[in-house]
Protein backbone atom coordinates (compact mmCIF):
# COMPACT_ATOMS: atom_id res chain seq x y z
CA UNK A 1 0.00 0.00 0.00
CA UNK A 2 2.78 2.08 0.85
CA UNK A 3 4.06 2.38 -2.52
CA UNK A 4 0.94 4.24 -3.30
CA UNK A 5 2.37 7.06 -2.07
CA UNK A 6 5.90 9.39 -2.44
CA UNK A 7 7.95 10.19 0.25
CA UNK A 8 7.42 13.73 1.20
CA UNK A 9 10.36 15.78 2.63
CA UNK A 10 10.54 17.72 5.88
CA UNK A 11 10.79 20.98 4.10
CA UNK A 12 7.25 19.72 2.00
CA UNK A 13 5.46 18.95 5.35
CA UNK A 14 6.87 22.49 6.74
CA UNK A 15 5.64 24.63 3.76
CA UNK A 16 2.45 22.92 4.53
CA UNK A 17 2.01 23.82 8.06
CA UNK A 18 3.01 27.24 7.09
CA UNK A 19 0.05 27.24 5.08
CA UNK A 20 -2.56 26.08 6.74
CA UNK A 21 -1.55 28.52 9.60
CA UNK A 22 -2.82 31.23 7.51
CA UNK A 23 0.02 34.14 7.85
CA UNK A 24 0.92 32.88 11.25
CA UNK A 25 4.56 32.53 12.51
CA UNK A 26 5.45 28.69 12.49
CA UNK A 27 7.64 29.75 15.68
CA UNK A 28 4.33 30.15 17.37
CA UNK A 29 4.01 26.63 17.24
CA UNK A 30 7.78 25.51 18.67
CA UNK A 31 7.61 25.56 22.52
CA UNK A 32 10.88 25.61 24.49
CA UNK A 33 11.80 23.59 27.81
CA UNK A 34 14.16 24.48 30.84
CA UNK A 35 16.26 22.37 29.35
CA UNK A 36 16.66 25.39 26.26
CA UNK A 37 15.64 22.04 24.01
CA UNK A 38 13.05 23.42 21.02
CA UNK A 39 10.21 20.57 21.14
CA UNK A 40 8.81 21.40 17.20
CA UNK A 41 5.77 20.64 16.02
CA UNK A 42 6.17 17.16 14.05
CA UNK A 43 9.74 15.46 13.59
CA UNK A 44 10.51 13.38 10.34
CA UNK A 45 13.11 10.91 9.08
CA UNK A 46 14.96 13.85 7.39
CA UNK A 47 15.77 14.75 11.38
CA UNK A 48 16.54 11.23 12.07
CA UNK A 49 19.45 10.99 14.87
CA UNK A 50 20.18 7.35 15.36
CA UNK A 51 20.87 6.49 18.42
CA UNK A 52 22.52 3.19 19.89
CA UNK A 53 20.01 1.50 22.23
CA UNK A 54 21.09 -0.74 24.93
CA UNK A 55 18.95 -4.14 25.42
CA UNK A 56 16.75 -3.76 28.58
CA UNK A 57 15.30 -7.37 29.54
CA UNK A 58 12.66 -6.83 31.77
CA UNK A 59 12.05 -4.39 34.95
CA UNK A 60 11.64 -5.08 38.78
CA UNK A 61 8.49 -4.27 40.84
CA UNK A 62 10.26 -2.69 44.37
CA UNK A 63 8.19 -1.56 47.79
CA UNK A 64 9.82 0.84 49.94
CA UNK A 65 9.54 1.29 53.54
CA UNK A 66 11.65 3.19 56.31
CA UNK A 67 12.76 1.02 59.28
CA UNK A 68 10.51 2.19 62.26
CA UNK A 69 9.81 -1.42 64.15
CA UNK A 70 11.76 -4.24 62.39
CA UNK A 71 8.59 -6.94 63.14
CA UNK A 72 6.06 -4.53 61.45
CA UNK A 73 8.58 -4.10 58.62
CA UNK A 74 9.42 -7.98 58.16
CA UNK A 75 5.57 -8.90 57.89
CA UNK A 76 4.96 -5.87 55.82
CA UNK A 77 8.02 -6.94 53.60
CA UNK A 78 6.44 -10.38 53.70
CA UNK A 79 3.14 -9.80 52.34
CA UNK A 80 4.24 -7.16 49.38
CA UNK A 81 6.82 -9.66 48.52
CA UNK A 82 3.58 -12.60 48.30
CA UNK A 83 1.45 -10.26 46.31
CA UNK A 84 3.43 -8.93 43.55
CA UNK A 85 6.69 -7.18 44.57
CA UNK A 86 9.40 -8.75 43.14
CA UNK A 87 11.94 -6.80 45.83
CA UNK A 88 11.56 -4.81 48.71
CA UNK A 89 13.53 -1.98 49.52
CA UNK A 90 14.03 -1.04 53.51
CA UNK A 91 14.84 2.36 54.60
CA UNK A 92 17.24 3.11 57.72
CA UNK A 93 19.43 5.58 59.15
CA UNK A 94 20.17 3.60 62.42
CA UNK A 95 20.57 0.53 63.64
CA UNK A 96 18.27 -2.25 63.74
CA UNK A 97 17.60 -5.54 64.64
CA UNK A 98 18.90 -7.81 61.24
CA UNK A 99 17.42 -11.01 62.56
CA UNK A 100 13.88 -9.95 63.87
CA UNK A 101 14.15 -7.88 60.14
CA UNK A 102 15.19 -10.55 57.60
CA UNK A 103 13.65 -13.77 59.16
CA UNK A 104 11.53 -15.67 56.73
CA UNK A 105 12.63 -13.32 54.03
CA UNK A 106 14.24 -14.12 50.74
CA UNK A 107 17.82 -12.23 50.72
CA UNK A 108 18.09 -11.89 46.86
CA UNK A 109 14.87 -9.66 46.80
CA UNK A 110 15.98 -7.43 50.16
CA UNK A 111 17.51 -3.89 49.13
CA UNK A 112 18.90 -1.91 52.12
CA UNK A 113 19.38 1.76 51.05
CA UNK A 114 21.48 3.16 54.76
CA UNK A 115 21.67 6.68 55.30
CA UNK A 116 24.00 6.09 57.76
CA UNK A 117 27.93 4.96 57.42
CA UNK A 118 28.71 2.40 59.96
CA UNK A 119 31.15 -0.01 58.39
CA UNK A 120 30.76 -2.85 61.29
CA UNK A 121 26.72 -3.03 61.17
CA UNK A 122 26.93 -2.85 56.71
CA UNK A 123 29.76 -5.61 57.19
CA UNK A 124 27.25 -7.45 59.72
CA UNK A 125 24.07 -6.50 57.55
CA UNK A 126 26.14 -8.19 54.43
CA UNK A 127 26.95 -11.36 56.54
CA UNK A 128 23.61 -12.05 57.55
CA UNK A 129 21.77 -11.81 54.16
CA UNK A 130 24.72 -14.16 52.61
CA UNK A 131 25.88 -11.36 50.62
CA UNK A 132 22.49 -12.04 48.65
CA UNK A 133 20.59 -8.46 49.52
CA UNK A 134 22.08 -5.22 47.95
CA UNK A 135 23.43 -2.50 50.65
CA UNK A 136 23.79 0.91 49.06
CA UNK A 137 24.90 3.76 50.25
CA UNK A 138 25.87 7.55 49.08
CA UNK A 139 27.59 9.77 51.80
CA UNK A 140 28.40 12.50 48.83
CA UNK A 141 24.44 12.55 48.05
CA UNK A 142 23.87 12.47 52.43
CA UNK A 143 26.21 15.76 51.65
CA UNK A 144 24.55 17.60 49.24
CA UNK A 145 20.98 16.56 50.54
CA UNK A 146 21.94 18.07 54.31
CA UNK A 147 25.00 20.29 53.82
CA UNK A 148 26.88 18.09 56.26
CA UNK A 149 28.99 14.56 56.13
CA UNK A 150 28.20 11.97 58.55
CA UNK A 151 31.26 12.88 60.07
CA UNK A 152 33.70 14.76 58.24
CA UNK A 153 34.85 14.08 54.54
CA UNK A 154 37.91 12.33 55.20
CA UNK A 155 36.14 9.78 57.73
CA UNK A 156 33.46 9.22 55.54
CA UNK A 157 36.19 8.45 52.62
CA UNK A 158 37.99 6.42 54.79
CA UNK A 159 34.76 4.02 55.48
CA UNK A 160 33.98 4.10 51.73
CA UNK A 161 37.62 2.81 51.26
CA UNK A 162 37.22 0.38 53.95
CA UNK A 163 34.07 -1.25 52.70
CA UNK A 164 35.56 -1.18 48.69
CA UNK A 165 38.10 -3.27 50.66
CA UNK A 166 35.80 -5.91 52.32
CA UNK A 167 33.32 -6.04 50.17
CA UNK A 168 33.55 -8.60 46.60
CA UNK A 169 34.87 -6.47 43.59
CA UNK A 170 31.62 -7.08 41.67
CA UNK A 171 29.27 -6.24 44.49
CA UNK A 172 27.27 -2.95 44.34
CA UNK A 173 27.26 -0.56 47.57
CA UNK A 174 27.00 2.93 46.30
CA UNK A 175 23.54 4.30 44.72
CA UNK A 176 23.84 8.15 43.95
CA UNK A 177 20.63 9.72 44.40
CA UNK A 178 20.33 11.89 41.63
CA UNK A 179 16.38 11.73 43.01
CA UNK A 180 17.43 13.95 45.37
CA UNK A 181 18.28 17.02 42.34
CA UNK A 182 15.36 16.42 40.24
CA UNK A 183 12.89 17.10 43.69
CA UNK A 184 14.51 19.89 44.63
CA UNK A 185 13.92 21.33 40.98
CA UNK A 186 16.92 20.51 38.98
CA UNK A 187 16.16 20.20 35.40
CA UNK A 188 16.80 17.15 33.20
CA UNK A 189 20.16 18.44 32.06
CA UNK A 190 20.61 18.95 34.76
CA UNK A 191 20.22 16.12 37.06
CA UNK A 192 22.17 13.67 34.46
CA UNK A 193 24.86 16.03 34.56
CA UNK A 194 25.14 15.82 38.33
CA UNK A 195 24.83 12.33 38.57
CA UNK A 196 27.26 11.73 35.97
CA UNK A 197 30.16 14.08 37.85
CA UNK A 198 29.20 12.29 41.31
CA UNK A 199 30.12 9.33 39.60
CA UNK A 200 33.40 10.70 38.25
CA UNK A 201 34.17 12.04 42.02
CA UNK A 202 33.68 8.41 43.45
CA UNK A 203 35.71 7.11 40.70
CA UNK A 204 38.73 9.83 41.05
CA UNK A 205 38.44 9.37 44.87
CA UNK A 206 38.08 5.40 45.08
CA UNK A 207 39.36 4.07 41.91
CA UNK A 208 37.69 3.63 38.64
CA UNK A 209 36.54 0.28 39.39
CA UNK A 210 34.45 1.75 41.84
CA UNK A 211 32.08 2.29 38.82
CA UNK A 212 31.14 -0.96 38.75
CA UNK A 213 30.05 -0.99 41.79
CA UNK A 214 27.14 1.81 41.79
CA UNK A 215 23.65 2.14 40.68
CA UNK A 216 22.07 4.96 40.22
CA UNK A 217 18.83 6.11 41.61
CA UNK A 218 16.45 8.99 39.49
CA UNK A 219 13.43 10.74 40.46
CA UNK A 220 11.09 10.00 37.12
CA UNK A 221 8.87 13.91 36.29
CA UNK A 222 5.46 14.88 34.49
CA UNK A 223 7.32 15.36 30.50
CA UNK A 224 6.42 11.90 29.48
CA UNK A 225 8.58 11.80 26.42
CA UNK A 226 11.57 13.43 27.88
CA UNK A 227 11.57 11.34 30.40
CA UNK A 228 12.13 7.90 28.66
CA UNK A 229 14.41 10.05 26.57
CA UNK A 230 15.99 11.17 30.23
CA UNK A 231 16.94 7.70 31.04
CA UNK A 232 17.65 6.25 27.57
CA UNK A 233 20.16 9.59 27.56
CA UNK A 234 22.07 8.18 30.59
CA UNK A 235 22.94 4.70 29.51
CA UNK A 236 24.56 6.11 26.81
CA UNK A 237 26.27 8.71 28.53
CA UNK A 238 27.52 6.23 31.37
CA UNK A 239 28.14 3.93 28.71
CA UNK A 240 30.81 6.55 27.50
CA UNK A 241 32.06 7.55 30.96
CA UNK A 242 33.12 3.58 31.13
CA UNK A 243 34.69 3.39 28.26
CA UNK A 244 36.87 6.46 29.07
CA UNK A 245 37.93 4.41 32.17
CA UNK A 246 38.53 1.54 30.44
CA UNK A 247 36.10 -0.57 32.21
CA UNK A 248 33.03 -2.85 31.73
CA UNK A 249 30.08 -2.21 33.43
CA UNK A 250 26.12 -2.88 32.79
CA UNK A 251 24.40 0.26 34.97
CA UNK A 252 21.65 -0.59 37.16
CA UNK A 253 19.17 1.87 37.30
CA UNK A 254 16.51 2.62 40.03
CA UNK A 255 13.64 4.54 39.70
CA UNK A 256 10.65 6.14 41.43
CA UNK A 257 7.79 8.90 40.84
CA UNK A 258 9.28 12.83 41.34
CA UNK A 259 7.59 14.63 44.31
CA UNK A 260 7.59 17.87 42.41
CA UNK A 261 3.68 17.66 40.73
CA UNK A 262 2.26 15.54 43.91
CA UNK A 263 -0.56 17.51 46.00
CA UNK A 264 -2.40 16.95 49.34
CA UNK A 265 -5.78 18.01 47.49
CA UNK A 266 -7.15 15.79 44.98
CA UNK A 267 -4.98 13.51 46.12
CA UNK A 268 -6.16 10.49 43.61
CA UNK A 269 -4.82 12.71 40.30
CA UNK A 270 -1.45 11.32 41.86
CA UNK A 271 -2.40 8.17 41.01
CA UNK A 272 -2.39 9.74 37.50
CA UNK A 273 0.65 11.35 37.50
CA UNK A 274 2.73 7.85 38.87
CA UNK A 275 0.92 5.67 36.36
CA UNK A 276 2.11 8.18 33.49
CA UNK A 277 5.68 8.32 35.35
CA UNK A 278 5.80 4.14 36.03
CA UNK A 279 5.25 4.04 31.93
CA UNK A 280 8.39 6.97 31.52
CA UNK A 281 10.66 4.78 33.33
CA UNK A 282 9.59 1.64 31.63
CA UNK A 283 10.06 2.78 28.23
CA UNK A 284 13.08 4.83 29.00
CA UNK A 285 14.81 0.86 30.44
CA UNK A 286 15.15 0.96 34.33
CA UNK A 287 15.99 -2.09 35.97
CA UNK A 288 13.78 -1.12 39.18
CA UNK A 289 10.67 1.12 39.98
CA UNK A 290 9.70 1.55 43.07
CA UNK A 291 5.69 3.41 43.13
CA UNK A 292 5.00 6.32 45.59
CA UNK A 293 1.42 5.39 47.51
CA UNK A 294 -0.79 8.63 46.39
CA UNK A 295 -1.28 9.93 50.32
CA UNK A 296 2.95 9.39 50.76
CA UNK A 297 2.90 13.31 51.50
CA UNK A 298 0.35 13.58 54.10
CA UNK A 299 -0.55 9.87 55.80
CA UNK A 300 1.36 7.47 57.29
CA UNK A 301 2.31 3.94 55.74
CA UNK A 302 -0.67 2.09 55.20
CA UNK A 303 -1.87 -0.95 53.29
CA UNK A 304 -4.65 0.51 51.58
CA UNK A 305 -2.46 3.40 49.53
CA UNK A 306 0.85 0.75 49.59
CA UNK A 307 -1.47 -2.06 48.03
CA UNK A 308 -2.58 0.12 45.07
CA UNK A 309 0.75 1.69 44.09
CA UNK A 310 1.77 -1.83 43.68
CA UNK A 311 -0.90 -3.06 41.91
CA UNK A 312 -0.11 -0.28 39.70
CA UNK A 313 2.62 -1.54 38.47
CA UNK A 314 1.42 -4.88 38.43
CA UNK A 315 -1.08 -3.68 36.32
CA UNK A 316 1.46 -2.15 33.85
CA UNK A 317 3.50 -5.42 33.91
CA UNK A 318 0.81 -8.19 33.76
CA UNK A 319 -1.76 -6.77 32.35
CA UNK A 320 -0.82 -4.20 29.84
CA UNK A 321 2.18 -6.32 28.96
CA UNK A 322 4.66 -3.51 29.29
CA UNK A 323 7.86 -6.10 30.00
CA UNK A 324 7.25 -7.41 26.64
CA UNK A 325 7.30 -3.49 25.23
CA UNK A 326 10.75 -2.50 26.46
CA UNK A 327 12.02 -1.57 22.68
CA UNK A 328 8.67 0.33 21.89
CA UNK A 329 10.35 3.75 22.10
CA UNK A 330 13.23 2.42 19.95
CA UNK A 331 13.26 4.57 16.47
CA UNK A 332 11.01 7.16 17.56
CA UNK A 333 12.00 10.19 15.46
CA UNK A 334 10.84 12.32 18.75
CA UNK A 335 12.04 10.51 21.16
CA UNK A 336 15.81 9.92 19.60
CA UNK A 337 15.95 13.73 18.71
CA UNK A 338 15.16 14.57 22.32
CA UNK A 339 17.49 11.95 23.41
CA UNK A 340 20.26 13.50 21.23
CA UNK A 341 19.98 17.07 22.35
CA UNK A 342 19.43 16.02 26.27
CA UNK A 343 23.25 14.66 25.47
CA UNK A 344 24.95 17.16 24.22
CA UNK A 345 23.76 19.95 26.79
CA UNK A 346 24.27 17.01 29.73
CA UNK A 347 27.74 16.99 28.40
CA UNK A 348 28.32 21.10 28.35
CA UNK A 349 27.34 20.89 32.46
CA UNK A 350 29.19 17.89 32.86
CA UNK A 351 32.26 19.24 31.22
CA UNK A 352 31.87 22.59 32.90
CA UNK A 353 31.76 20.78 36.63
CA UNK A 354 34.78 18.92 35.96
CA UNK A 355 36.47 21.76 34.14
CA UNK A 356 35.56 23.82 37.45
CA UNK A 357 37.07 21.46 39.55
CA UNK A 358 34.68 18.45 39.83
CA UNK A 359 31.10 17.81 41.67
CA UNK A 360 32.33 18.54 45.46
CA UNK A 361 34.57 21.64 44.54
CA UNK A 362 31.09 22.93 43.58
CA UNK A 363 28.85 22.00 45.74
CA UNK A 364 31.44 23.71 48.37
CA UNK A 365 31.32 26.53 46.07
CA UNK A 366 27.48 26.28 46.04
CA UNK A 367 27.59 26.66 42.42
CA UNK A 368 25.30 23.15 41.96
CA UNK A 369 22.67 24.48 44.80
CA UNK A 370 22.70 28.02 43.05
CA UNK A 371 22.02 26.22 39.59
CA UNK A 372 19.45 24.13 40.88
CA UNK A 373 17.44 26.66 43.06
CA UNK A 374 17.48 29.02 40.11
CA UNK A 375 15.39 26.64 38.04
CA UNK A 376 13.50 25.38 40.91
CA UNK A 377 12.49 28.90 41.62
CA UNK A 378 11.53 29.56 37.37
CA UNK A 379 9.37 26.14 37.78
CA UNK A 380 7.77 27.69 40.87
CA UNK A 381 7.01 31.17 39.32
CA UNK A 382 5.40 29.43 36.35
CA UNK A 383 3.39 27.44 38.92
CA UNK A 384 1.83 30.33 41.18
CA UNK A 385 0.86 32.16 37.50
CA UNK A 386 -1.34 29.36 36.84
CA UNK A 387 0.80 27.88 33.73
CA UNK A 388 2.06 25.22 35.03
CA UNK A 389 -1.30 23.40 36.11
CA UNK A 390 -1.59 20.64 38.62
CA UNK A 391 -5.70 19.62 38.48
CA UNK A 392 -7.64 20.07 41.21
CA UNK A 393 -4.79 22.33 42.87
CA UNK A 394 -4.67 24.97 40.92
CA UNK A 395 -6.94 24.19 38.40
CA UNK A 396 -10.50 22.40 38.65
CA UNK A 397 -10.29 22.99 42.41
CA UNK A 398 -12.95 21.15 43.98
CA UNK A 399 -14.08 24.28 46.42
CA UNK A 400 -16.22 21.71 48.30
CA UNK A 401 -13.12 19.25 49.27
CA UNK A 402 -12.86 17.63 52.44
CA UNK A 403 -9.46 16.79 52.98
CA UNK A 404 -8.43 13.71 54.11
CA UNK A 405 -6.93 13.30 57.67
CA UNK A 406 -2.99 14.46 57.64
CA UNK A 407 -1.19 12.23 59.88
CA UNK A 408 2.30 13.78 59.25
CA UNK A 409 3.35 17.49 58.42
CA UNK A 410 3.48 17.98 54.58
CA UNK A 411 5.73 20.56 53.93
CA UNK A 412 9.54 21.26 53.51
CA UNK A 413 10.71 21.02 56.99
CA UNK A 414 13.65 23.55 57.91
CA UNK A 415 16.57 21.83 59.71
CA UNK A 416 18.19 23.46 62.64
CA UNK A 417 22.00 23.64 62.97
CA UNK A 418 25.02 24.81 60.92
CA UNK A 419 25.98 23.17 57.54
CA UNK A 420 29.00 22.70 55.45
CA UNK A 421 27.10 23.83 52.36
CA UNK A 422 23.95 25.34 51.36
CA UNK A 423 21.91 21.72 51.19
CA UNK A 424 19.97 20.69 48.31
CA UNK A 425 16.68 20.36 49.85
CA UNK A 426 13.17 18.54 47.88
CA UNK A 427 10.32 20.50 47.79
CA UNK A 428 6.78 20.01 46.37
CA UNK A 429 5.46 23.12 43.84
CA UNK A 430 2.35 22.91 44.99
CA UNK A 431 3.24 23.52 49.32
CA UNK A 432 3.08 27.57 49.51
CA UNK A 433 -0.72 27.47 47.43
CA UNK A 434 -1.68 24.51 50.60
CA UNK A 435 -0.50 26.18 53.38
CA UNK A 436 -2.43 29.44 52.49
CA UNK A 437 -5.68 26.98 52.11
CA UNK A 438 -5.45 24.45 54.28
CA UNK A 439 -6.04 27.21 57.54
CA UNK A 440 -9.23 28.05 55.82
CA UNK A 441 -10.72 24.38 56.51
CA UNK A 442 -9.71 24.89 59.61
CA UNK A 443 -6.59 22.11 59.10
CA UNK A 444 -3.13 23.57 61.00
CA UNK A 445 -0.05 22.29 61.78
Amino acid sequence: MFKEFRKISSKEWKLKIQSDLKGADYQSLITQTPEHIDIKPFYHADDYIAVKHLAQNNFAIAQELKIANENIAQKIAKKALEQGADVFTFLFDKKFDIDNLIHHLDFDKLIFKADMLDVDFILELYDKTEGKSSILIDPIGHFARYGNWFENQEKDFDKIHSLQQKLPKNYTFISISADVYKNAGANITQELAYALSQAVEYAENFGKEILQQIQVNFAIGSHYFFEIAKIKTFKLLWESIVADYEIENRLKIYAQPGIRNKTIFDPYVNMLRTAMEMMSAILGGVDIIANYPYDKHFKKTNSFSERIARNQLIILKNEAHFDTALNSSEGNYYIENISYQLGEKTLEIFKLIEKSGGFLSQLYKGKIQEKISKNAAKEQEVFDKGERILVGTNKYINKNEEVEKIDIYPFMKKRKGQTLVTPIVPKRLAEKLEEERLPKMSKTF
